[in-house]
């Protein structure tokens, strides 16, 4: 697992500095892959249950908790093996460069649950524990307990299971039956408020390309889940299969879902009363970035960036497709489109960072002579690419192959670099940079949910080119000062009659105390500030007005925090407060 460094305060070591041919520094660890032993034939000999999972056993997918879910605080991963087993994981210490430890075999408990059901046949006990696709939920709004946070997983029997956390492990649920045949790909929407309940819809896409939608209801207070399967059908009945699943949460808070099939990209968006609805389909266009390229190729990633508007579609042979989301509905870029977001330039500039990349980190032969050269015989084989800011700069994986002379690479051999550029015109860099700053600082925010670190990624990375920060110090400067209004918003606490009911109102009032310290929107927004500030005065040592900002933020923090306690103690009942001075 690899973490940037930008923004982290780690103690850095010869092993964690930056390559030399990188500008972002990395932390990095590793999960050891361990085969289980698990043969799926000793439960069920029968032809629907085969898997050759444990023949080459590796990782196929991993999804990942919120925050605050392991015991250090850090978020917790589900592993999912080729052998159709899930593992849970968390760090022990240090979770960016430190050893992280199995805490649950989940396929295992499973597995030991449905042999309690009775009549069940063999072959099904083994399909429904035989997992395909697992996705983890967002935490829900204004929820705190681990619980809240919901790890989706679809089976060979149709079936979708969900599971909770509680006691740092997790247990089903509920579980609904969406079809008869796989579950291959999940995907959560956000979750949406309501008055008694938090309701999220959950996509899942079947081994015969259908899509049904669940949606998943959450009750306040003592928690409880209803699922039920939505009335409606964002897809085509082709038979072909589903290559990637997104939902894609746009700035009107409008849900988009967007699948892509060998060939196709669909999209599509319920009807909300206002603006485009429906469904959507688009034929992906072929862009030549070497001999083997083609537009059936399956779809490596989906990305929605938020200044562009644009969705993203990387294909695994190394070109993009762009489709614009217009007002009046989604349009696939063509060859005259001329935005700075466009299928063309991207893949072209994709193609150019991959054989920069590979020059520099091909080694020379030691005899003397000249490495070889690429050629456009040679395939960027891209997978797993992501946004890292709203405005074009990407993260990918890619692989040099040269599919012509039919060698077979062994996985221990296989060789991919990491791969971080901005793909749109070079000539708006600076104006969507700056743009990804302001937008960070914008939003509402609560620590509480989401690090620090999570929220200024974009503008961590865009700030750690010089050249950029050298150009723009008075722009970056003027969206960094504090904020002259430091008056808190007061925190209402009931308070409690006498001795009645004291206990429970101490766990409120504690609750209500770091809810504030950690969710007060002035104090997150000033300190993601400071954070920015500190992290250019590193960058620029002699830019003394650097230095002077952040003393001034930090200042800033300190008059607010000291309010907040001062507003929460003169809500406490006289009584507690005579006792405690």
């Amino acid at each position: 697992m690899e973490t940037p460094e930008i923004g982290i305060n780690l103690d850095y070591n010869a092993a964690n500095k930056a390559h030399e041919t990188t500008n972002i520094p990395w932390a990095t660890t590793a999960i050891p892959l361990q085969a289980t032993g698990f043969q799926w034939p000793e439960l069920s000999s029968e032809w629907t249950t085969i898997c050759l999972g444990s023949v080459d056993f590796s990782w196929s997918a991993v999804t990942f908790s919120p925050t605050n879910y392991s015991p250090i605080g850090s978020c917790v991963l589900a592993t999912l093996s080729s052998n159709l087993e899930v593992h849970l994981w968390a760090p022990k210490e240090d979770p960016y460069r430190g050893e992280w430890v199995q805490v649950q075999n989940v396929t295992g408990d499973l597995r030991t649950k449905i042999r309690e059901t009775e009549g069940l046949p063999s072959e099904q006990q083994v399909l429904r524990a035989q997992i395909q696709t697992l996705a983890w939920s967002r935490q829900p709004p204004e929820r705190r307990g681990t619980d809240a946070s919901i790890l989706a997983m679809g089976n060979r029997a149709g079936e979708i299971l969900f599971f909770c956390m509680k006691d740092r492990r997790v247990s089903l649920v509920e579980s609904i039956q969406v079809s008869t045949s796989w579950i291959t790909h999940l995907a959560w929407a956000n979750w949406q408020e309501g008055d008694q309940a938090v309701a999220a819809v959950l996509a899942c896409g079947m081994s015969q390309g259908r899509i049904a939608l669940v949606e998943v209801r959450q009750t306040r207070g003592p928690s409880t889940i209803a699922v039920r399967i939505l009335e409606c059908s964002p897809y085509v009945d082709d038979y072909r299969g589903i290559t990637a699943l997104e939902w894609i949460e746009t700035e009107d808070g409008l849900p988009i879902l967007v699948h892509c099939k060998p060939g196709l990209v669909s999209v599509w968006r319920d009807n909300a009363g206002s603006g485009w609805s429906g469904l959507y389909i688009f034929q992906l266009r072929l862009i030549q970035t070497s001999k083997s390229s083609t537009k059936f190729a399956p779809a490596s990633g989906i990305v929605y960036l938020p200044q562009q508007n644009s969705l993203v579609i990387s294909l695994i042979d190394g070109s993009y497709n762009v489709v614009h989301l217009d007002e009046s509905g989604p349009m696939l870029s063509d060859d005259d489109d001329t935005s700075p977001c466009n299928s063309n330039d991207m893949s072209k500039t994709s193609r150019a960072v991959f054989l920069i990349a590979e020059e520099k980190e091909t080694p020379k032969p030691k005899d003397g002579s000249e490495p070889s050269k690429l050629y456009r015989n040679h395939v960027a084989r891209t997978t797993g690419s992501l946004a890292v800011d709203s405005g074009g700069v990407l993260i990918w994986l890619h692989q040099k192959l040269f599919p012509e002379t039919f060698d077979f690479i062994p996985d221990s051999q296989i060789r991919c670099l990491l791969m971080v550029a901005p793909l749109i015109s070079s000539m708006e860099y600076d104006y969507y940079a700056l743009q990804e700053i302001q937008q960070g600082l914008s939003r509402d925010c609560n620590f509480f949910y989401q690090a620090p670190i999570s929220i200024l990624r974009g503008a961590f990375v865009n700030l750690k080119r010089r050249l950029f920060l050298e150009r723009n110090v008075d722009a970056i400067l003027s969206v960094l000062q504090p904020d002259t209004n430091t008056k808190v918003n007061s925190v209402k606490i009931v308070r409690p009659k006498g001795q009645e009911g004291m206990d429970k109102w101490r766990g409120i009032a504690l609750d209500a105390a770091a809810s504030t310290l950690s969710g007060d929107s002035l104090l997150c927004k000033e300190k993601l500030k400071f954070n920015l500030a500190y992290f250019c005065k590193s960058q620029l040592p002699k830019d003394k007005r650097f230095h002077d900002l952040s003393s001034k933020l930090q200042g800033n923090i300190e008059v607010i925090r000291l309010g907040l306690i001062v507003d929460l103690i003169l809500q406490l009942p006289s009584h507690i407060i005579e006792g405690n001075i």
